[in-house]
């Protein structure tokens, strides 16, 4: 996972609470399999492949020459254009502080 945009440690809590709902009655009752951990996979893929491609669009510089680096000062367009507007900045911030599939912990009262 890429630094920018400082997600890193959203999505591995994401992952953690997910994992935790999907194998945490598997584990007790001891049938753990790899449909199991397969659903951990399918649950969380989506996520965090969208997280990379927002990331990938928000580098500011790709590899290229001096020249076109230095021609590229500040932001991408694509963020110039969020930040007009401050309802797609807000949302925009909103995705990136909870994520594109929010996970809840789920309490598992029969055990």
């Amino acid at each position: 996972m890429s630094p920018i945009g400082g997600v890193g440690v959203n999505l591995a809590i994401q992952d953690a609470v997910a994992t935790a709902n999907i194998l945490g009655r598997p584990l007790r009752e001891g049938r753990l399999s790899d449909e199991d951990l397969a659903a951990v996979e399918k649950r969380r893929l989506f996520p965090t492949k969208a997280t990379q491609k927002l990331q990938l669009m928000m580098r500011s510089s790709r590899r290229t020459d001096q020249a076109d680096a230095a021609k590229r000062k500040g932001p991408p367009a694509f963020i110039r254009g969020i930040a007009r507007w401050p309802v797609l900045a807000h949302l925009a911030g909103r995705l990136m502080g909870l994520g594109f599939r929010m996970e809840h912990v789920r309490i598992d009262r029969k055990s």
